[in-house]
């Protein structure tokens, strides 16, 4: 199963270097921890939000940049044994854009069912 949300926004503390995607708003369950990537799941299992810690870092960009991004795609597969997270950002530059990628991987260790959720943000 396919389960895909369009995010609505994202926020950016460019002080603390942190990243907030928002997908679909529900009641929230519980979160893991992919060591500084954050996923926030709903009463359902279903993706709520994402939050990367050490944003430019992970991204290999600047800090500045990430007020500027342009999409935000990630996709979450869960099978019974992992849980595995792909995102990709475009930011816009001067005369362009520039694109980043960055992969997470963790054990299902709350038993999550197996599903492939995605969550999309074009800003």
């Amino acid at each position: 199963m396919i389960r895909m949300s369009k995010g609505n926004k994202y926020d950016y503390d460019l002080q603390n270097d942190s990243i907030f995607f928002y997908g679909e708003y529900k009641n929230y369950k519980s979160s893991i921890d992919l060591d500084g990537i954050i996923i926030d799941f709903n009463e359902e299992n279903y993706l709520m939000s994402i939050e990367i810690l050490d944003a430019s870092e992970r991204f290999g960009v600047s800090r500045y940049s990430l007020r500027d991004i342009k999409i935000f795609n990630a996709t979450i597969k869960i099978t019974k044994d992992n849980i595995q997270l792909t995102m990709a950002i475009e930011i816009a530059k001067r005369n362009g854009s520039v694109a980043r990628s960055l992969e997470a991987l963790t054990i299902n260790s709350m038993n999550i069912p197996p599903s492939t959720q995605e969550i999309a943000i074009s800003c």
